[in-house]
Parts: structure tokens; sequence; C-alpha cells
């Protein structure tokens, strides 16, 4: 069997969209409940930070997170892989989902041109 340009060329492009769709699709369901971070840290450097942060996604598409000393209420979604929030009278936010299952979610943020990596379980 020869192989062709054109054959080439379309096994690329069928490889392209089949891999980019698997990539993004993180179910709300699986979001749902409520979060404990377990290990956060600084991309570049790898210093873990310490501070609390509980997340709190209801099903009605709200959410609220826990930082101890302050607390945060809005909306969110989930689309092409990220994590929106739009905190209330706030703009705004997204989060990169590196993996969301029924007790798992990874994020990684941008805080400040630093990114950092956030695991949490479900409690």
């Amino acid at each position: 069997m020869k192989f062709t340009l054109p054959k080439f060329l379309s096994l690329v492009f069928i490889s392209i969209i089949y891999f980019s769709c698997q990539s993004n699709n993180f179910n709300k369901e699986d979001l749902q409940g409520t979060w404990k971070v377990v290990n956060w840290e600084i991309e570049k450097t790898g210093q873990k930070r310490t501070n609390k942060m509980d997340m709190t996604f209801a099903e009605d598409s709200r959410y609220s997170v826990d930082y101890g000393s302050e607390k945060e209420m809005g909306e969110y979604w989930i689309a092409n892989g990220f994590l929106h929030t739009h905190e209330d009278e706030q703009e705004e936010k997204k989060v990169r989902i590196l993996k969301l299952t029924q007790d798992t979610f990874h994020m990684q943020m941008n805080r400040g041109g630093s990114l950092e990596n956030v695991l949490l379980i479900k409690k």
C-alpha cells in the first residue's frame, strides 16, 4: 500500500480533530460539591502555598470560595477546558482545568503573572 500525501494529510486532520475534542470534555456534574486543597504550588519554582481555599459548586451554577478571612460568591460555568467564575459585582476570571473527576480537581491559575497548580479533593 502506497502512502500518499493526501492520505497523510487526511490522517493528520482527523487526529487533530479527535484529540482537540477529547481534551476539553469536562462535566459540570463532576465539579458539583465541596472541595479542599491538598496541594498548591507555584509552577516555576515548586514553592508550596498553604493558603486556605475551600470551594463549593452548586447545581444552580452558583459557587463560593472560603479563603479563611474572605469569602467569594458568584456564578460558574465550564467552557473550552476552562472553569469560568464571575464573582458577584466583579469581573470574570478563568482557570485551566487540568483534570476533573468525581473526586479530583486539578487546575492551573495565573496569579499576578505566575502560574500556580492547585490540586483539590472532594470533601
